[in-house]
């Protein structure tokens, strides 16, 4: 066939295009898509250099994205082909550019919809780049902006990135809006909404819930084009398969399973493609092994033959590493059943491979599979292999909190880190290994606020890193932009800009971390289960590590424990004068549950730790002990655990609290702060009827500015109930110091005020209660903490004391220790003194006074001067130290502030 014939025959083809149906995502374009096929192959077959080659290709692709708005879907493949033929344009297409940007953005949202082989990050970029170029051209701009989102959309789903998944989805609104009449607009809306409320089922552990949501998705979906069905629903298939497969498969019964036999068996006779093929087998999978939970042998043999048949399908890869990874969990459930080690081989080469091809902990399933290598390696034996396997899985939490910017939406996503992290840890103990299972510990302590440390400054991380062009998106459009968090945490960890960013500090970090905090120790506390004992895990200054098996570390169960915890949730230091107390249901007061649990603390933990290990502490020296316990343990006040002769544990030893050895690491390598006489100090601000006046703390405030900071700035009620003309205490006047880098703002803040921790709508709030502004609460909560820090990483901050209620209480979950308190530490403050309970205003008051007293006149550091005070409190021939003005002695005056209530519930951290 001449080069004539082959011309006529592509004109024919342009022509029909041209006179075809409407244009639209529901359009037509006149011609089939293996028509479109062969015009791009007769093209193809043209001299490179025949004038009519790139004019066919320019007019085509004119044609069918009818002057650069949407193409049918069913040939959005071709588009990129027809692209790479223009190599000339007429002067006189002015809109040559706008079709072009338009054909290519429907290009890369065809390759990203369909797997084939793109780099989505790339492809990303290149939309943000012409989706600026085509600010101006609505038509284009929405077709660029539709791609773009759902670019984004596909690239959290294979990087497990849910919220960036549901602001993909909630962009895609306006979008569709803007569409029009389109007749797939509210279906694809639909689509949307229900594959939220999918994702939020399956994070809620409702898998019921979330398959039947993902059949009303695959029904909604069955009413589009193709096209646009393989654009949703198959990503959405995706969801149904891995997720089911990874958290738990169908509810029991013959009917997903029967229903997923059938889908396989029509899909081979229709002879489907390879990839669809394989995604039906693995939603059965899922649907004969229940998650990996299935008994019957011959459900999970059904389950090994079928994906061991879609491993020999054919070349599609894009599903591999599911398949490998489903078929291991297969392998070793069918071990767990029969009892035997066969098949664990097998399943340990499969699971080496799904790794290699997952390339690191930002692949969803890595925990899965990393985890299931280290119950392989354990039931073989070999439990060091067992600990390191069990170390990469963590790394995946790790992944997820940086990737993360909303700690309540982060918190889902890691719910599981503790639980992995606690039997990784008895797994490494088993095996005498001590040093791993500190590190594994640590990889479930403070993810959120770890990844506020690490995502500090980045701009400049990024450009040492040189990555000046992420540096540069990341000051325009801020760390929360789609997909750029997780852009530059890869950067990051690839380029190794941050230090251990995956993977917690070694036995060799914390020691020097300990050296230079003067600490002798940093102590684990696990709780026991029921079934497996408590234990202290120890990383020493010096020697070896150890642990001490600790059988009444249980929480669960003890009564004194239960009843302390349900009055420290009841407890509040806000009605009823400052020293009310609400009684737990079986009756008494916190005081009384708080002395019950001083006893069992001893018995469960400090007895064995003071007196059988730090027994061999240098003579001389008081042990300085720097505590991280695990659960409800962050909650129980260790320096006041009573030994039988009445003595407290805050008499034999310091004791410090740290999130995570991580943290703490961090913390203590900042240099330090001296505290100087300027500051700010608040006392008691006027909240406006939030909270009752609290007398004690304005006289304690304004005693100790007067006292120790008489350059510091006091804001708030002066002790006579009149306004300090300094300001009223508002939170802006706190926002505005913690923000000042002048030198004259002092480095020391001590706020005597109420703090609150509230419930609502499943949210949990710590803030501190200060004035109100006129246009604002007086709140200052835990995020707006450490966004106000995070952004002057150069501002240096020695102290913050919260004489205020609940500032140590986290709000969410308390391995990750994310409080008022550690907020500050997060933020570069270096040492900071907050409270696990609702404090007794006059007791609270001279105890302050007593700390900064020791701080300022005798030069000791807090963690000292805290202890200080505390023993002089506990003192029964205390006397007021000189200087201490006659108001606050008599205001706390004849107050018992030997009782525990008034002295333990502060707690140091930092420095």
């Amino acid at each position: 066939m001449g080069i004539e014939d082959v011309l006529a025959r592509c004109r024919a083809t342009v022509d029909r295009v041209a006179g075809g149906g409407a244009g639209g995502l529901s359009g037509t374009s006149g011609v089939g898509g293996a028509e479109l096929s062969s015009f791009v192959v007769d093209l193809t077959g043209l001299p490179a250099d025949h004038p009519e080659r790139s004019r066919l290709a320019v007019t085509m692709v004119m044609a069918l994205t009818k002057g650069g708005g949407f193409a049918p879907v069913e040939v959005a493949g071709h588009l990129d082909d027809l692209l790479g033929l223009v190599d000339h344009v007429p002067a006189t297409l002015a809109v040559w550019p706008q079709v072009r940007a338009s054909a290519r953005a429907q290009s890369l949202m065809h390759a990203a919809a369909n797997d084939l082989p793109i780099d989505l990050a790339a492809a990303e970029r290149e939309l943000v780049e012409l989706e600026e170029r085509m600010w101006d051209v609505p038509a284009v701009k929405l077709v660029v902006e539709g791609a773009k989102r759902v670019v984004v959309m596909i690239a959290a789903g294979r990087v497990g990135d849910e919220r960036a998944m549901g602001k993909a989805f909630d962009a895609l609104h306006p979008w569709l809006d803007r569409m029009g009449d389109d007749p797939n607009a509210t279906t694809m809306r639909s689509l949307g909404d229900t594959a939220q409320r999918a994702m939020a089922a399956q994070r809620a552990g409702d898998l019921d819930e979330a398959i039947r949501l993902i059949g009303e998705m695959k029904a909604a979906a069955a009413n589009l084009p193709a096209e646009v069905r393989q654009v949703f629903a198959g990503a959405f298939d995706d969801f149904d398969a891995f997720s089911t497969a990874t958290r738990g498969g169908a509810p029991e019964g013959g009917g997903p399973v029967e229903d997923a036999e059938r889908a396989v068996r029509s899909l081979d006779d229709q002879g489907a493609p390879v990839q669809e093929r394989v995604k039906a087998r693995l939603i059965l999978f899922a649907a004969l092994t229940r998650g990996g939970e299935e008994t019957d042998l011959t459900r999970i043999d059904a389950a090994v033959d079928h994906l061991r048949t879609a491993l020999g399908l054919g070349p599609d890869r894009s599903q591999l590493e599911f398949v490998l990874t489903g078929l291991a969990v297969a392998l070793f459930r069918r071990s767990e059943i029969s009892g035997s080690t066969e098949g664990l081989d097998e399943a340990e080469q499969h699971l080496v491979r799904a790794l290699d091809l997952m390339g690191g902990p930002q692949h969803p399933q890595w925990a899965l599979a990393s985890g299931l290598l280290s119950n392989i390696r354990q039931r073989l034996g070999d439990l060091a292999g067992a600990g390191e396997f069990g170390r990469a899985a963590q790394r995946s939490y790790a992944w997820r909190a940086l990737l993360e910017p909303d700690p309540a939406e982060a918190r889902v996503a890691i719910r599981d880190a503790v639980r992995d992290a606690t039997e990784l840890a008895r797994t490494c103990l088993r095996a005498n290994n001590i040093a791993d299972a500190l590190r594994a510990l640590d990889t479930c302590r403070g993810l959120m606020l770890f990844a506020e440390v690490e995502l500090r400054d980045v701009p400049a991380k990024l450009v040492a890193a040189g990555r000046a062009d992420l540096a540069g998106r990341w000051v325009r459009e801020g760390r929360d932009s789609e997909g750029l968090r997780r852009e530059v945490v890869a950067a990051l960890v690839d380029a190794g800009a941050t230090r251990n960013l995956l993977d917690p500090p070694d036995l060799a970090e914390v020691r020097r971390a300990l050296a230079d905090a003067d600490a002798d120790a940093l102590v684990y506390l696990l709780p026991g289960d029921g079934v497996t004992p408590g234990a202290a895990v120890i990383a020493p200054r010096t020697g070896n590590p150890a642990y001490m098996v600790l059988p009444h570390l249980v929480v669960e169960g003890d009564a004194d424990v239960e009843r302390y915890l349900e009055a420290l949730a009841h407890r509040s230091r806000e009605a009823e004068g400052a020293t009310r107390e609400i009684a737990p249901d079986g009756g008494g007061s916190f005081g009384d549950s708080v002395a019950a649990l001083c006893d069992w603390a001893w018995r469960a933990a400090m007895g064995p730790l003071l007196e059988r290990y730090f027994a061999r502490t240098a003579a001389g020296r008081v042990p300085r002990v720097v505590l991280v316990p695990m659960g409800d343990l962050a909650r129980v006040p260790w320096q006041a655990a009573r030994r039988a002769d009445g003595t407290y544990a805050v008499q034999l030893a310091a004791f410090s609290q740290a999130v995570s050895a991580r943290l703490f690491c961090d913390n203590a390598a900042r240099r330090p702060v001296s505290p100087g006489s300027t500051g700010l100090v608040v006392g008691d601000p006027d909240t406006a009827g939030a909270a009752v006046p609290l007398d004690a703390a304005r006289v304690e405030a304004h005693a100790i500015r007067q006292s120790f900071y008489r350059s510091a700035r006091y804001v708030g009620r002066r002790p006579d109930g009149s306004t300090s003309p300094s300001g009223r205490g508002t939170a802006a006047e706190v926002r505005e110091w913690l923000a000042d880098t002048a030198p004259q703002a002092g480095t020391t803040l001590h706020l005597a005020c109420h703090g609150s921790y509230t419930a609502k709508d499943g949210k949990v709030k710590a803030a501190l209660l200060l004035a109100p502004d006129d246009d604002e609460p007086g709140e200052l909560d835990t995020d707006e903490i450490v966004r106000v820090l995070r952004a002057v990483p150069e501002r240096r901050i020695g102290l913050v004391v919260m004489a205020a209620c609940h500032t140590g209480r986290s709000v969410h979950g308390y391995d990750e220790a994310y409080s008022l308190g550690t907020a500050f530490l997060a933020g570069g403050v270096r040492t900071v003194l907050s409270t696990n309970w609702a404090i007794p205003d006059q007791s609270t008051s001279a105890l302050m006074y007593l700390f900064h007293h020791h701080l300022r006149v005798d030069g000791m550091p807090p963690w000292q001067a805290l202890r200080a005070a505390q023993m002089w409190m506990l003192d029964p021939d205390r006397v007021p130290p000189p200087g201490m003005p006659e108001r606050l002695r008599s205001v706390t005056a004849d107050h018992d502030h030997a009782h525990v209530v008034a002295w333990a519930g502060f707690v140091h951290g930092g420095q």
